[in-house]
């Protein structure tokens, strides 16, 4: 995937700020747009559906401690439906974001990347973070390493695909 109209589709803020330190230059996945919404929980609306252009890859970014699937499932047959020429991209992240961020780093608890005491205030650190691409690199990011591990069987119907979006 090299063209340039893709949109990320992000569970939360923390996933947001990780996406947007990834499309940071040099870019170590391809630009797009970041939205914060939540494929597991919500549907998309026919809105959202309408200015999803032709050709444009959309990218899910959820996690998958949860084992609900329906509304992921629709989200991916809407986006394939109403949008011609759309290209569906998943990033599942197993179990969640911040065990991503241990396999993909140095750190063996994600709230080392912040120094924070409580994955509560990991996540809020993390949110607030204006140089995530600097505390990431510094740790030894290995973006290959992102969004590759087997996701629970209930999950088996997303294809494998996260290097479509991996520069």
């Amino acid at each position: 995937m090299r063209n340039n109209n893709c949109i990320y589709f992000v569970e939360g803020s923390c996933e947001k700020v990780l996406i947007d330190a990834l499309k940071e230059k040099p870019t170590l996945i391809v630009p797009g747009r970041t939205k914060v919404f939540n494929a597991i929980s919500n549907e998309l609306t026919r809105s959202m559906l309408v200015t999803i252009q032709s050709g444009t890859t959309v990218v899910f970014v959820f996690d998958t401690d949860v084992e609900i699937t329906e509304r992921l499932k629709k989200n991916i047959k809407l986006v394939s439906t109403y949008c011609t020429g759309a290209k569906v991209v998943c990033l599942p992240q197993v179990l969640n974001l911040e065990d991503e961020l241990v396999r993909c780093t140095d750190v063996s608890k994600a709230m080392e990347l912040t120094g924070s005491k409580t994955l509560k205030d990991f996540k809020r650190d993390f949110c607030a973070m204006t140089n995530c691409r600097a505390v990431l690199t510094r740790h030894q990011l290995d973006v290959l390493k992102l969004w590759t591990q087997n996701v629970p069987e209930v999950f088996a119907f997303v294809s494998a695909n996260s290097e479509e979006i991996k520069k």
